[in-house]
């Protein structure tokens, strides 16, 4: 197949790590939940933002139609369009259960071509549990991004653990989908975090950005 025969080239399998070039490592199971999951992700958030008011609209809630019930309490708490978690936002566990609950509320998907993503969004990693949780970036964000600075659950695809951001490792990584238009409030979130805690992916992992842009 091509896109086993392109992971080959650019990819070991046998480690979960970077190399001397700062290269990361993706098994071939990762690479290929990640593209399924992000053609998923990148035609639910176009169906929840038709029609969306960039002017006026509630940045807070345009991405969390989803709102999970773990053990009866609901995950997102709302107050006008400032959004909170119920939850511990520090439970790596968590992530993988709300993450699953998402994936699974979402629409299947006729299969795409990615080569033009760059038209269309781009992918940003958020480290969690790295938050100082002051304000800055939900409001700098027009609410796009929580108190806890974690980007809004229908933006969510993938988890990876031990992935590195800015040269140093991340316990937990959230990829999430950020279409075009919402591109500016995620950077001016971006832009007061003090953590480093975010990182577009075409610039912190070229490799898996090319094969993502290369897949059929």
């Amino acid at each position: 197949m091509y896109l086993l025969k392109f992971i080959s080239l650019l990819f070991k399998k046998e480690k979960n790590d970077v190399d001397a070039t700062g290269r990361q490592y993706w098994s071939d199971k990762e690479i290929y939940d990640f593209l399924k999951q992000l053609k998923q992700v990148i035609k639910w958030t176009e169906k929840l933002s038709t029609d969306f008011d960039f002017e006026n609209g509630f940045y807070g809630t345009v991405f969390r139609k989803t709102n999970p019930i773990i053990n009866g309490t609901n995950l997102y708490r709302f107050d006008g369009d400032y959004t909170t978690w119920n939850l511990n936002d520090y439970d790596n566990i968590l992530y993988e259960k709300l993450l699953e609950i998402a994936i699974n509320s979402r629409d299947k998907i006729s299969d795409f071509s990615l080569a033009d993503i760059d038209n269309f969004g781009r992918i940003i990693c958020f480290q969690t549990g790295c938050t100082t949780h002051d304000g800055a970036p939900i409001i700098e964000s027009k609410c796009f991004v929580d108190e806890g600075d974690v980007p809004p659950i229908d933006t969510w695809f993938f988890l990876k653990n031990n992935y590195y951001h800015h040269g140093y490792r991340s316990n937990q990584t959230l990829f999430c989908w950020i279409p075009k238009q919402f591109e500016a409030v995620m950077q001016g979130a971006i832009n007061v975090e003090i953590l480093d805690s975010y990182s577009w992916l075409d610039s912190n992992d070229n490799q898996m950005y090319d094969l993502v842009k290369n897949f059929r």
